[in-house]
């Protein structure tokens, strides 16, 4: 750093900087007054005008001394360090000198781009790019990020814009230097985020061009000229046109020409001078803290991904940002290794933030809690791809594939926390990525490394003493706001620290401790410990020596009741929410306010952290903080008394949890049950482990409902699966005489096993836990039993498409008259419905339909309400009643997407959609398909991503596009994805776009071809109602291609509407 000057920084968030440190400005005021008074170059901003500006949306009854008070505050934190003077009272207003040393980012920005356009024009190519580099590396995430108001508004769209450009003018410079392979990441994103940016567009063409892929250019000059049509109603200029022309004809002034690369001795003086000033400066900015430095610098507008933003400031280690950042910029897979507490998973974090503007998106995945079985499903739910069940028709749910097909193509880095007890799945699931995923890094943080071919180690060391005693004092100024080091302190501190190894962990644990005890207190006690220690642990490592005695430390400092809920707590592998330790955990003597005092002083003591999220504040441990309590819950002698405790609390919250899911709050205890999963999940494993595993199913059964609204139907099954193999050893095999209780626990088990496996594609095993279920309850004597067996086996008997549905409907139906089986009722009559409805009795299935939304409503179950709603509008759309349909479909979706089932809200649109076409508003099912589209991609649902494509390829029929329509329904059965529905209905639509041109002669040789194609797999459909419906549309194009004459001139008439009218044709698209 520069320690004769200030960094000045606008292009992310404001920061401010000089040779002692970063000014801490005391919040969102006077950054905006610094940021402010910064745009203003040096000169002075009027007082009025500091005021409209800032003080426009914020109101104050006294805005002018607001702003002398936010100034002084502005004032005192600049003199912290050694800055007092900088901003003055001149000429009725205020400005902030800037010296001859100081660099401010914006300005050393706009002198790079000034210098790479000269470099432009002169032809130094090499010369261009390396200068838009340096600028473009300034930027460290949006520009003025934490500061709002009109006027930051109009300059951060003004640098944007800049920005842009200088992304595109770079692009130009290697195009010329014959790099275009190198560009085309960084182009393609930036058409994805300013699409209508004729100039990035042209750029991405010439470069994809350049690279062989001639088809792609042509493409990305469609799909602009597309969306300029749409979103602007003109075409493309007469230069993008030109370009198109130039690609088509291969014209030979596409060729890049040889590059020229002038030498030191050929720049001007000039020249020279103004790039080794832009390169001092950058070196100097590049010392002060690390920025992006990606092969592609640019952002995206909207990034996804998952990574949240860690309290508190980050402090030292700008060596390691800036090489750990370089590290994640040049590898593909990078592990950052280092003993537990060093600060692995926060470095991490921080290197993600400055990296995330450089891709795509970024997703974070904590493995803490995971176990080798479940890694797949951790990381599929941190990409949010946990909740899409499969059709029947598709192959069971393969997580590996789903999350491959997520991240390619996409521009994206993963990150894997905590991967040290995971060495083996984490490092198979990493090797499989990386070569499907060209565009994927994987940066991942363990106590050893994954041991896989590419991988890049960043080993992670302590804190040198200096950042180890600034850590001290900040932690401690947070803890103590009081708190201040003067001169002797800072050498205590030192002292302490440099005893501590520099462990992060360690010192902020020690740091916990100044409200009570001075610095050279503190040192001096933990080094009587380390004595102590060191004598019995002679043979651990020595950093975990020095760990231990920090913990130890800690732990001894503590009262009673605050070890008792630290150890406990413990036992919560995924945090606990405040409501979860108040009701789990009991103190003698004491009620639960009393519990709620206990974790505020543990959150205090920085032994547990507060964490806000979607579904309220959650309490958690780090990882090493949580074994440490562990050893000494099972040192005390009261791990047995805790687990049990545990369990019960985890029984008590399952049977809670799954009671209120059938009533008004399910929303809520789905997201609940949810946020313990992982809780719930070590309780199961904690009861196997304790020979009670009809008490591990019981528990996994009781959330089969959970598992199914929630869409998380893998998991359910690996964890009922578990508990059940679990159960069968101890029984000594499935044969064994069960007892009163078990014999609850299994039915449901199997009920729901037999369910899920079904939705998940695995029809097989679905039918042999089919028969397990229907043995169980036939020998059962439970008067329950005797009531639920019949209507599950009714269910089963609908699943196998068996004969006698019928009367053993009838039969479950007089067993469930006038009991409270509610759900169970709703459920009976959604099959009864659903059978009607595929056997032409529409009268029976709107009467079964509205019985099952009845039965619903009494239970109090949304899912069910909606599920019942969906079967009606069904009925009614199959009877022609299209308003009534709509409505019933309408509301299905608003409670489905209430209750987060968005997998299921999502085929509700499509129904939506098909009646919007056969009405003629295609905007809106436009619109909707859109909708679909972006969440089908979201989860990489092909079965919706197909179903999606389908009635695209219907609305461009309608529209007259048939040769587009034609091509989209082409797409969909060359796509080995699609599922056999979904091609059946393509092949349909290839064989009337084929005859859609020609109604007046013999159907053509294609045409016959693509019906035959679509009836061959209509053999092979398992779902009757789908079955029927695309056997429906098979008969209207047989009766379609047998007219002739004036008829069937008239029916080539309703070619643009025979797809989606009619009765029971929907459920083939939707």
């Amino acid at each position: 750093m520069n320690d004769d000057g200030m960094h000045l920084r606008l292009l992310g968030r404001l920061e401010l900087a000089n040779g002692n440190g970063s000014v801490v400005l005391p919040g969102a005021v006077s950054r905006a007054i610094v940021g402010r008074l910064l745009l203003a170059g040096g000169a002075v901003v009027p007082r009025r005008t500091l005021i409209d500006d800032l003080w426009e949306e914020r109101g104050a009854k006294d805005p002018v001394n607001a702003l002398q008070v936010q100034v002084t505050k502005v004032r005192a934190a600049l003199a912290a360090q050694g800055e007092g003077n900088r901003v003055l009272f001149r000429d009725g207003g205020y400005r902030f000198v800037l010296g001859p040393h100081d660099e401010v980012d914006t300005a050393c920005f706009e002198a790079a781009v000034r210098e790479g356009r000269a470099h432009l024009a002169d032809g130094a190519h090499q010369l261009a790019a390396d200068a838009f580099r340096r600028g473009l590396r300034l930027w460290r995430g949006r520009a003025l990020d934490d500061v709002t108001g009109r006027v930051f508004d109009t300059e951060r769209a003004r640098l944007e814009d800049l920005r842009l450009s200088a992304v595109e003018e770079a692009a130009a410079a290697m195009l010329e230097l014959g790099r275009a392979q190198e560009v085309i990441p960084e182009l393609t994103a930036l058409v994805a985020e300013a699409p209508l940016r004729e100039r990035a567009r042209s750029r991405l063409m010439l470069a994809l061009y350049r690279c062989g892929r001639q088809g792609e250019a042509i493409e990305v000059y469609e799909t602009g000229r597309r969306l300029l049509r749409a979103e602007l109603g003109v075409g493309p200029s007469p230069e993008l046109r030109a370009l198109h022309a130039a690609i088509l004809d291969h014209a030979p002034s596409l060729r890049v020409a040889a590059p020229t690369r002038p030498t030191a001795a050929g720049v001007p003086d000039a020249v020279r001078a103004a790039a080794e000033r832009t390169d001092t400066a950058w070196a100097h900015a590049a010392a002060a803290g690390p920025r992006p430095e990606p092969a592609s610098e640019v952002r995206p507008g909207t990034a996804e991904g998952n990574l949240g933003r860690a309290l508190g400031p980050f402090v030292g280690r700008a060596d390691d940002l800036r090489g750990l950042r370089e590290t994640v910029g040049r590898e593909r897979l990078v592990t950052v290794v280092g003993p537990g507490g060093v600060g692995k998973t926060r470095l991490a974090m921080e290197v993600c933030a400055l990296a995330q503007p450089s891709y795509g998106g970024v997703w974070w995945v904590d493995l803490a809690s995971a176990d080798s079985a479940s890694v797949l499903a951790a990381v599929a739910g941190a990409l949010g791809l946990s909740d899409a069940s499969v059709r029947p028709d598709q192959p069971p749910h393969d997580h590996l594939r789903r999350i491959t097909s997520f991240l390619a193509g996409r521009r994206a880095l993963l990150v894997l926390d905590n991967c040290e007890h995971l060495l083996d799945p984490a490092a198979s699931l990493v090797a499989a990525l990386l070569g499907p995923c060209a565009a994927l890094t994987v940066l991942t943080t363990s106590r050893a490394p994954l041991a896989v071919a590419g991988e890049a180690l960043y080993p992670l060391a302590p804190l040198p003493d200096d950042e180890a005693a600034e850590l001290f004092t900040v932690r401690a100024a947070m803890i103590e706001p009081s708190f201040t080091a003067d001169a002797a302190d800072a050498g205590d501190i030192r002292s302490l620290c440099r005893a501590l190894d520099g462990l992060p962990l360690a010192v902020e644990l020690a740091a916990a401790h100044v409200r009570m005890l001075p610095v050279r207190e503190i040192a001096a006690r933990l080094d009587d410990r380390f004595a102590l220690l060191t004598k019995g642990q002679r043979t651990a490592p020595a950093r975990h020596r020095t760990l231990r005695a920090v913990l130890d430390w800690s732990y001894a400092l503590l009262d009673a009741p605050e070890q008792r809920v630290l150890t406990e707590l413990a036992l919560y592998v995924g945090g606990c929410s405040v409501e979860a330790a108040e009701a789990a955990i009991t103190l003698p003597g004491a009620d639960g306010g009393d519990v709620l005092h206990v974790l505020a002083r543990l959150v205090d003591k920085s032994l547990l952290t507060s964490v806000a999220t979607p579904d309220g504040s959650r309490l958690r441990m780090l990882e090493t903080v949580r074994e440490y309590a562990l050893d000494r819950l099972r040192e005390s002698g009261g791990a047995e008394r805790a687990e049990e405790r545990f369990m019960a609390w985890a029984l008590g919250f399952v049977r809670e949890g799954t009671r209120r899911l059938t009533s008004g709050a399910q929303k809520e205890w789905a997201a609940r049950l949810g946020a313990e999963s992982a809780n719930i999940r070590a309780a199961s494993d904690l009861m196997i482990a304790r020979s009670r595993a009809a008490m591990s199913l019981w528990l996994e059964a009781r959330l089969g409902y959970y598992w199914a609204i929630s869409g998380r139907e893998e998991e359910g099954i690996d964890r009922l699966e578990r508990s059940l193999r679990a159960y069968d050893a101890a029984a000594g095999g499935p044969a064994a005489e069960p007892t009163a209780e078990e014999e609850r626990a299994l039915v449901y088990t199997f009920a729901w096993l037999a369910w899920l496996k079904h939705v998940s594609g695995r029809h097989t095993e679905a039918r042999s836990y089919i028969r397990r279920h229907e043995a169980v309850w036939h020998a059962s004597t439970n008067p329950e039993m005797t009531v639920l067996g019949p209507c599950y086996q009714t269910l089963h008997a609908t699943l196998n498409d068996e004969d006698d549905v019928p009367e053993l409907v009838a039969k479950a139906e007089a067993i469930l008259e006038g009991t409270g089986f509610h759900w169970q009722q709703s459920m009976l009559q959604g099959i009864w419905a659903a059978y009607c409805l595929q056997h032409g009795d529409l009268d029976g299935a709107r009467r079964h339909g509205r019985n099952a939304e009845a039965a619903a409503r009494a239970a109090n179950g949304d899912f069910a309400r909606a599920f019942s709603l969906t079967l009606c509008g069904d009925v009614d759309e199959c009877d022609g009643l299209h308003e009534q349909a709509r409505a019933q479909w309408e509301e299905a979706a608003r409670i489905f997407r209430h209750i987060g089932a968005r997998t299921r809200w999502a085929y509700c649109l499509l129904k939506l959609v098909c009646l919007d076409i056969g009405q003629g508003a295609l905007p809106v099912a436009e619109e909707r398909l859109a909708q679909v589209l972006r969440f089908a991609d979201e989860l990489s649902a092909d079965d919706l991503r197909a179903a999606v494509s389908n009635l695209r390829g219907v609305l461009l029929f309608h529209r007259g596009r048939v040769p587009e329509a034609r091509a989209v329904f082409g797409r969909v059965w060359d796509d080995t994805t699609s599922p056999p529905d979904r091609k059946a209905v393509a092949a349909i639509g290839m064989a009337v776009t084929a005859m859609a041109d020609m109604p007046e002669r013999t159907p053509p040789q294609e045409s016959r071809i693509w019906a035959d194609r679509a009836r061959e797999v209509h053999t092979r459909l398992v779902a009757p109602l789908t079955r029927g419906a695309v056997g429906a549309l098979l008969d209207r194009l047989d009766a379609y291609r047998a007219s002739s004459g004036a008829d069937r001139a008239a029916e080539a008439q309703r070619l643009y509407t025979w797809l989606a009218s009619g009765r029971s044709v929907l459920a083939a698209f939707s």
